[in-house]
């Protein structure tokens, strides 16, 4: 390549995000923040400029000159050139159909929010009017089966985890750009993911409802739940099916609402605040903020990790971020205080009943079953836990041998 080459580009986008441009590609959804200066050296490219007439003009313009061999390896690195030729090879970007953006459309629109009120205020009501169905560790216990109680609340809760997740994306549909589900995890828990790059493609103000979509599907899913077993639900039989049922499974989806204020994870209020505040990385550079201040306080110097190289903006809000991060721990251990451990000591009070109290029947089996799914579950995750430390510290081994022959 030569500084006469002119160079071809893909169909890019160019959304204005300050002190940003967003710059990226629909059809694969390849996306970056470009600094303003650096989108519009892109653009001159675009319009047809010779490298050389582009750094010149970039020089004329800026009084500095620009590493363009550095600028167009980032370029083919988001694979935004293409070879001559390639032309009718250029993918169409990946948009929702048009009946989709309808569906989108009208689940937010203004009669839907007024219907929403209407099913949440109506949910709210039965809380107030009838004790029962309440908010409380014990309306997880919809059988008096432990191994029924854990698998109906594994597979009960899907259902609920696609509502929230099918309103990103309809949210997203809404505005016409492309999306997916994905399967992830989160510490040791298996997570549906909702994958809407193409929200980069459109103005930051029209990103928060995509991003707090899902937890308006949650919301919904908690109030139909909790309706349906206000009509079923028969105080004198607490596991007559499927009022308990319902009762277990709206209490489990107001746990995942809580989830989202978990602020050390990567959540639909994470993303609300690096949305809002014009973040890159906030939560790395919030987790390595604190542990610089660790270190500082404990006299570590060494291990603290220069700031200078953090986003400055990521940097400037960390400060007081580091505040939800710690609240997001605190959201944690309330909910681990007031369900968790509740929840555990009933469970093993009646496993130890079931074991060592009554004779070799249903109740005993019940337990021993329960146990054992536990224990190979634990098993699972431990065995990961190794896998991933032994493949980090071979990886740190490789570094080091390396560092070690280049000196």
């Amino acid at each position: 390549m030569t500084n006469d080459t002119t160079l071809l580009f893909y169909p890019l986008t160019f959304v204005a995000d300050a002190p940003d441009v967003i710059v990226g590609r629909k059809d694969i959804d390849s996306y970056a923040a470009f600094p303003e200066d650096g989108a519009e050296l892109l653009k001159q490219l675009q319009a047809g400029r010779t490298l050389e007439d582009a750094a010149t003009w970039y020089q004329d313009r800026y009084g500095e000159s620009i590493d363009m061999a550095d600028f167009l390896e980032t370029l083919h690195d988001l694979q935004f050139l293409r070879a001559s030729g390639e032309e009718e090879q250029v993918l169409t970007p990946a948009r929702s159909s048009a009946f989709w953006q309808w569906v989108g459309r009208a689940l937010f629109s203004p009669v839907a929010w007024l219907i929403y009120a209407a099913v949440f205020g109506y949910c709210l009501y039965l809380m107030v009017r009838f004790s029962y169905l309440r908010p409380s560790y014990s309306n997880l216990f919809f059988t008096p089966y432990l191994v029924v109680l854990e698998l109906g609340l594994f597979f009960g809760q899907f259902p609920g985890i696609l509502f929230h997740e099918s309103y990103h994306v309809l949210a997203g549909q809404r505005l016409g750009i492309s999306s997916r589900l994905g399967i992830g995890r989160r510490i040791y828990i298996l997570v549906f993911e909702t994958h809407l790059d193409g929200l980069w493609s459109v103005p930051r103000n029209k990103r928060y409802l995509p991003f707090l979509a899902g937890m308006l599907g949650d919301i919904l899913w908690f109030s139909f739940t909790m309706i349906i077993a206000g009509l079923a639900y028969n105080p004198t039989h607490p596991f007559a099916f499927p009022g308990a049922f319902c009762l277990a499974l709206s209490f489990s989806t107001l746990l995942r609402f809580v989830w989202q204020f978990y602020f050390y994870l990567e959540t639909d209020v994470y993303y609300f605040f690096i949305n809002i505040f014009r973040c890159v990385d906030l939560q790395q550079t919030t987790r390595l903020y604190i542990w610089n201040r660790i270190y500082r306080l404990f006299g570590r110097t060494n291990k603290i990790q220069d700031e200078e190289e953090w986003h400055p903006r990521d940097r400037q809000v960390a400060r007081w971020y580091a505040f939800f991060f710690g609240a997001g721990y605190l959201f944690t251990i309330g909910t681990l205080f007031l369900v968790g451990v509740p929840a555990a000591i009933r469970i093993f009070s009646g496993i130890f009943s079931h074991l060592f109290v009554h004779a070799l029947d249903v109740s005993f089996w019940d337990s021993c079953i329960f146990l054992l799914l536990n224990g190979v579950q634990l098993a699972i995750v431990a065995g990961i836990f190794v896998r991933e430390y032994r493949t980090r510290k071979r990886n740190r081994r490789l570094v080091v041998a390396v560092e070690q022959e280049v000196a």
